[in-house]
């Protein structure tokens, strides 16, 4: 098994919310307004990931409280004729954007920009998945997106991702808000990343690592592989689904007018991966990143 489980690491849990527009793109609140909602809700660190623009962040952050630079850049044209949409945290410098490179090469170039790059909504912008399946360099895509989800419900990614982890890709899912302060669209997707520290480097290294569980709503206690037995701990959900690729996983389901708060599964071989999504009664998530199972 090769897995990175932040239930078995040592360090803390800091809840964070990796996609956010402000006022300096198209969000209706400005950078330190963002900061002080986030903060007021209990997140522990943001990053600002206004559209194709650096924001300046300085002396945003707290002892208690994290801002990371980031951007949300646009690139080119997919199979269905839309921009590919990344999503890199830990900005270094200023941008710079070469032009006539190929998606690999367009990859590989933010590589170099931030040490975090993700693919964003995939479902909203109709990325298929050999395209997904071809990009090499990137840590994994937003499962969840709470703007794609109440703009048009396309918010949820989880058939991508399951399509990706079955032909191999070893990529994380993040669930995010992609807030810009419209339409009900924030604090309704986030991380819990079990980290060292509170600092930029230790938080983006976990996150890079997949050392985190995403959610829309209820929380992950424990998720853990001991024998051919995978169990999980969450706060009361209706059903808990346990996957791997095409049919093999299982679902558990609360009884009438109880909740569910563990539950068991003895895999039978021929899982590639599994992975844990937790569903409370009104419909909201918790995922945990797969354990890649040899």
């Amino acid at each position: 098994m090769v897995s990175c489980n932040p239930f078995l690491l040592p360090g803390h849990w800091f809840k964070g919310a990796l996609h956010v527009h402000t006022t300096c793109s198209d969000g209706r609140l400005s950078p330190a307004d963002v900061v002080a909602l986030y903060r007021s809700r209990g997140y522990h660190f943001v990053v600002i990931t206004d559209h194709n623009r650096r924001t300046d962040v300085s002396g945003l952050s707290a002892p208690d409280f994290l801002v990371i630079p980031g951007v949300e850049l646009g690139w080119g044209c997919n199979e269905l004729g839309q921009p590919y949409h990344f999503v890199l945290a830990g900005l270094r410098g200023e941008l710079s954007w070469p032009v006539e490179l190929s998606i690999e090469r367009v990859v590989a170039h933010l590589r170099g920009l931030a040490p975090l790059v993700l693919l964003a909504h995939p479902y909203w912008s109709g990325m298929t998945v050999a395209e997904m399946a071809a990009l090499e360099g990137v840590a994994g895509l937003e499962v969840y997106n709470t703007s794609a989800e109440t703009d048009l419900g396309k918010g949820l990614s989880s058939v991508h991702w399951d399509d990706l982890l079955a032909r191999g890709k070893r990529w994380w899912g993040y669930a995010v808000d992609d807030s810009h302060g419209i339409n009900d669209d924030l604090d309704g997707g986030w991380v819990w990343v079990k980290a060292g520290s509170l600092s930029e480097e230790s938080v983006l290294s976990a996150l890079a690592a997949g050392a985190f569980y995403s959610s829309s709503g209820p929380e992950i206690h424990d998720f853990r592989l001991e024998g051919e037995v995978a169990t999980v701990r969450c706060s009361p959900v209706q059903r808990i689904n346990f996957l791997g690729q095409a049919q093999w996983g299982f679902q558990r389901r609360a009884g009438q007018g109880d909740g569910l708060s563990c539950a068991e599964y003895r895999l039978c071989g021929r899982e590639l991966y599994l992975r844990v999504e937790c569903i409370d009664a009104h419909g909201r998530t918790a995922w945990t990143n797969p354990l890649f199972l040899s």
